[in-house]
């Protein structure tokens, strides 16, 4: 029985597995597994009180207002206890040291706080502070009643969450407290260093050797020679690069010199004595000796989770000892996750361990060690990331691993509410809106979040793509719109529309529509012919496949859209027909045999031999479909006997035109990808033409980049926002990018079954703007340009 006032030996015994895991985080499989390590001392009581009781939180006394209004907090781990940090040395981080960084957000409607607690482990850190700061951030997630979100983050290897905090980036200085080394003096001279600027969003300034060949064209770099401190823009650094190395080279001003320093900005308008100067300052070369942009960073693999490989674990105890055991691989369902225990969830690049209200004290203080004894077991890198979730907070990335996912609070707002043209100052109750978005997701077209308009105008223009038989000529037909004009699935089309919204948003929109049977060289060609159309008309394209259309191509044909196979068929057709409304109706052609049927649905079988139509409505088809139907292939044929089939009651000549009765799904249906919150990615080519894609996260319309291309992810719509200063080639490969992205995320989408859509900057339609928290029209207007920095820069300098 332990002593009163002591500390509970059952909790220190199960964090001395996290802290060894915690250490050593950049040699990869290796643990430093030292039994025992100074304990904080704000985990024991003072002697005569009584022992910690369950409910009773220990707390330190730099937690005390922790985590209560809204912003950012950081402690750095000092004799194994939490010192605050100075907020001007924010984005500053020594390698010798283990810092907590706790993040408080407010919701602006309910003004609920949520949390995130980061706990970073620099370098060369030391097993005693890496063990403290891990120890420490359960404390602080204890104090906060398990709220907070945790995770482990290893210098280099920080998540883009992390980094997003520091908008002037990052910057990592030799030193720490438990060293040897000194930490940098304020404003000291003659102690020169060599910053490389790394990164476009969110940057890393890390020091490098004082050399010439430590720099590079492509990047940007900075010398600090103490009274002055110089940015050395290189020749192929791009806009927001030199905003961010102009920004770092300010907050080395203002943390290390007291803003005692001149900045002095060296770029391809200085003069060769400037730039020669910088040079011998750092005592090497000349611009002509600097090398070409690096390649070793740009070209590496995205980072990415192996869908093959995506694992669910349970965390538990039910047997007296501490267990993991595999619970299945994927495709995984939101209820394999039980509410009374812990699981670890493996995606190949990424470990998430989610707590469930009803797991034991144990499981849920062991969880995040066993996570880390798990990377150990996998031999996985020591610095791959492990984030810990709460049961009801989770995350976007963590639910786009299950097939559904059902909330049952006020998530996805964004996009419903852009959906459903819902306002934002409208309730909103997901209970009473299930009914409407399972129809809509059913039956009203896929991608129901991209509504530009009505579609109450006329299309403006079709044309046809097909392969010409026998050869690789592909012939373009201008094709007239007629009722009965179907959509032939062995060739693409180009359609022009022009949207007007009832707010006055208004603009032209290139449709690129791609047959089943379309063969590649026709798709390319009617992708190129719709990318310089909408660039014409500096407006949307929109690329779809199909049978994944979205409810916005619906509309614009007034509910007259059929697709077909083949123009003349030879043998019996089947139709599938869905519509919420008379103008969404759509009848698409789908393989004329019994295992096409579906008991959600209602379909028409033409049958050429008997000239007969049958009306085949499903059990589960709404009374709205099955009247389409009818109404629709009534006239279809003319002088055609029209018989209407119930399911059950199919005559025997309705299965021989399918060849035998056979089985077929009985359930809903396919209802595309689950409706999570909308994600944002950054999207770049490296200097060898591969992609490269970054999530950015809690986004904002500050986080497009005006240089760069970006990728909404909406569900079944992706949207590619291409920024004015996005190079050609940038331009001509979007769908490059979001093939890629499909490839690599871990849902069951592929390119064919999503709808893309590009979006040129100034021209983002209002279901667009309404994904972001906020958004103003004249933003990039009222941004500081470079030369705006520049001369900021110069007036800065005068007053030094």
């Amino acid at each position: 029985m332990a002593a009163p006032g002591a500390v509970s030996m059952a909790v220190i015994s199960s964090l001395l597995v996290l802290v060894a895991l915690s250490c050593s985080p950049c040699s990869a499989g290796t643990f430093n597994t030292r039994p025992a390590f100074p304990v904080p001392t704000s985990q024991i009581q003072p002697s005569g009180q009584n022992s910690k009781q369950p409910g009773r939180r220990i707390m330190n006394p730099a937690f005390a207002n922790a985590g209560r209004t809204p912003g950012l907090e950081i402690w750095r781990i000092e004799d194994f206890e939490p010192v605050a940090y100075p907020k001007n040395n924010y984005g500053k981080f020594y390698t010798g040291d283990s810092f907590i960084v706790l993040n408080t957000i407010e919701n602006k409607k309910d003004k609920k706080l949520s949390w995130d607690v980061h706990f970073w482990l620099g370098s060369e850190t030391s097993t005693d502070e890496a063990g403290a700061a891990a120890i420490l951030t359960v404390q602080l997630d204890d104090l906060l009643n398990g709220g907070p979100v945790q995770h482990r983050e290893v210098q280099d290897h920080e998540s883009q969450l992390f980094l997003g905090y520091f908008k002037n980036g990052i910057r990592y200085e030799q030193g720490g407290v438990g060293t040897g080394f000194k930490h940098v003096e304020t404003n000291a001279q003659g102690e020169k260093r060599l910053f490389q600027v790394k990164g476009k969003r969110n940057v890393r300034v890390r020091q490098v050797n004082l050399s010439v060949s430590s720099m590079n064209k492509g990047d940007c770099f900075i010398l600090d020679a103490g009274s002055d401190i110089y940015v050395y823009v290189g020749s192929q650094a791009k806009r927001v690069e030199k905003l961010k190395a102009i920004s770092a080279a300010n907050q080395i001003r203002d943390q290390d010199h007291n803003g005692r320093a001149r900045v002095q900005i060296i770029d391809d308008f200085s003069t060769d004595s400037d730039k020669q100067q910088f040079f011998d300052v750092l005592g090497s070369g000349s611009a002509a000796q600097v090398p070409e942009e690096s390649t070793a960073d740009e070209d590496g693999a995205f980072e990415r989770t192996d869908a093959a490989a995506v694992s669910l674990y349970k965390v538990s105890d039910a047997s007296g000892k501490l267990k993991v055991d595999e619970v299945a691989q994927k495709p995984l369902t939101q209820a394999m996750l039980d509410t009374r225990e812990c699981f670890i969830l493996d995606t190949g690049s990424g470990i998430f361990v989610w707590v469930g209200k009803g797991a034991t004290q144990k499981e849920k203080t062991d969880a995040m060690a066993k996570a880390q004894e798990f990377l150990r077991t996998k031999k996985y890198p020591a610095w791959t990331q492990i984030h810990r979730i709460v049961e009801g907070a989770e995350s976007a990335p963590f639910k786009q691993y299950f097939a559904t996912w059902r909330d049952a609070g006020m998530a996805h707002t964004r996009l419903i509410r852009s959906a459903l043209n819902i306002g934002s100052d409208e309730s909103l109750d997901l209970d009473e809106i299930d009914a409407v978005v399972t129809q809509l997701k059913k039956s009203g077209g896929r991608a129901f979040g991209f509504m530009p308009d009505h579609g109450q105008n006329s299309i403006e223009t079709i044309t046809q793509f097909v392969a010409k038989p026998g050869s690789n000529e592909i012939l373009v037909n201008t094709v007239a719109f007629e009722e009965n004009l179907p959509l032939l699935g062995f060739g693409s089309y180009l359609l022009t529309y022009n949207y007007e919204a009832n707010n006055g948003d208004s603009g032209s929109i290139s449709y690129v529509w791609h047959g089943v049977k379309a063969p590649a060289n026709v798709k390319e060609r009617a992708f190129q012919e719709g990318l310089t159309l909408s660039k014409e008309k500096s407006g949307l394209l929109v690329v779809t496949n199909q049978d994944h259309e979205p409810r916005h191509f619906y509309k614009i044909f007034k509910g007259k859209l059929l697709t077909s196979y083949t123009a003349l068929p030879v043998t019996a057709q089947l139709f599938r027909i869905r519509g919420t409304v008379e103008s969404d109706i759509h009848a698409s052609e789908v393989p004329a045999e019994s295992l096409s049927l579906a008991s959600g649905d209602a379909f028409a079988l033409l049958s050429g031999k008997s000239h007969k139509i049958y009306i085949w409505n499903g059990l589960g088809a709404s009374a709205f479909e099955k009247k389409a139907a009818l109404d629709r292939f009534t006239h279809y044929w003319d002088d055609a006997e029209i018989e209407n089939v119930e399911e059950g009651a199919e005559p025997e000549e309705f299965w021989e035109e399918l060849n035998g009765e056979g089985q077929y799904d009985r359930s809903l249906g396919d209802l595309g990808a689950p409706l999570l919150e909308p994600r944002l990615f950054h999207c770049r080519l490296g200097s060898r033409g591969l992609v490269r894609i970054e999530e950015v996260a809690k986004y904002e319309q500050e986080d497009l980049d005006s240089d760069d291309v970006m990728l909404l992810d909406a569900g079944d719509e992706l949207y590619l926002w291409v920024g004015s200063g996005a190079t050609v080639m940038e331009n001509l490969r979007i769908l490059d990018m979001a093939k890629f992205y499909t490839q690599v995320e871990p849902t069951a989408r592929t390119i064919d079954t999503v709808s893309i859509i590009g979006v040129p900057q100034g021209k983002e339609p209002q279901v667009f703007k309404r994904m972001f928290p906020s958004w103003e029209d004249n933003y990039w207007q009222n941004l500081p340009t470079y030369e705006d920095l520049k001369q900021q820069i110069i007036d800065a300098n005068n007053e030094v």
